[in-house]
């Protein structure tokens, strides 16, 4: 506190200038991550579905206008061929970013923007808080400079690479949360389209049972089932939700709706088995975890109960024979 102080006190204006720049910055960056985390409310998914909806038929009507009209080939030159290259490079990183922000839960418009605003302000930020380590540490005060440069440098880069690893993360976790999701919500679909229900009924309704227990899942199901209604194909939705989430469960699921639909298997039958085979490879896991359970009990055992255990038991008969010396 005392440095920071003396900081602050001692500060050019250049200095306090970098330090309100920081402030700024920060508040800025929690401004837009937080306007970027959807939350949970049933209203604001459904207007989310509404809005998708709507989007998806705007988008299938302009493909149709689009294919009715004759295109026109024409010699390009060399830089011509080249931005084009480049323009298409810049659309499949976009695509890929799109879609990793999807599987995360983001799918908003601005999530893209406001992703790639956060990866070009942030190596900013990392900057401006090595800056303000050197000015506020002492001990960092006598460092050469190629160390400090290489700190410069090196905070930049973790100022890069944080947002991808938070998202990565944010990714994983909502993975997890659908693979444990799918045996039950499988199991409620072996009851709907044995009961009668269509694919598309079937997820719409199963949605809605598990909204309160399962909401990701219910919201990509939600999701599928409106595309369902709308695309022309169905195997286009259902690869849309494999994009949104990434999961081998549901590519499992995806491919034996594929095969369901070719050979004409039915679906209660489909899921039953899809239902059984999640189940048998989540208690597989469970039993992995288990068996390497007395591995990673060996370091605390070793570390923290030993200790305790020798000094209990050889602690008396040191002290008697210290006495008796």
């Amino acid at each position: 506190m005392n440095a920071i102080s003396n900081f602050f006190a001692n500060a050019s204006g250049t200095e306090l200038a970098a330090v309100g720049a920081m402030v700024v910055i920060m508040a800025a960056v929690f401004l837009v991550w937080v306007n970027l985390i959807e939350r949970d409310h049933l209203s604001k998914r459904m207007r989310e579905m509404a809005s998708h909806k709507d989007s998806v038929y705007r988008r299938e009507t302009a493909a149709q206008a689009k294919s009715s009209v004759r295109r026109q080939f024409q010699t390009v030159s060399l830089f011509n061929r080249l931005g084009s290259n480049l323009r298409r490079a810049q659309t499949e990183q976009a695509t890929k970013t799109r879609r990793f922000l999807s599987q995360a839960g983001w799918r908003s418009t601005e999530a893209l923007g406001i992703y790639i605003f956060i990866c070009a302000i942030m190596p900013l930020v990392g900057v401006v808080i090595a800056f303000l380590l050197y000015n506020t540490v002492p001990a960092l005060h006598d460092r050469p400079q190629i160390v400090k440069l290489g700190g410069l440098v090196l905070f930049a880069f973790l100022g890069f690479k944080l947002p991808e690893w938070v998202v990565g993360w944010v990714v994983k976790k909502r993975k997890e949360k659908l693979d444990r999701a799918l045996p039950d919500a499988l199991d409620l679909m072996v009851v709907c389209t044995e009961a009668g229900l269509g694919l598309d009924a079937s997820f719409q309704r199963v949605s809605g049972e598990i909204g309160q227990s399962h909401p990701v899942l219910a919201d990509e199901l939600m999701l599928t089932s409106v595309e369902l209604n709308i695309l022309p194909r169905r195997q286009e939705a259902l690869d849309n939700m494999l994009h949104r989430t990434g999961t081998t469960s549901i590519e499992s699921v995806v491919n034996t709706l594929g095969q369901t639909e070719r050979y004409g298997t039915p679906l209660g039958q489909s899921f039953r088995v899809l239902a059984s085979d999640f189940r048998e490879q989540r208690m597989l896991k469970a039993e992995a975890k288990a068996a390497r359970l007395p591995a990673i009990l060996t370091v605390p055992l070793v570390v923290f109960i030993l200790p305790s255990l020798f000094a209990v038991l050889l602690g008396p008969a040191v002290i008697k024979s210290l006495d008796a010396f």
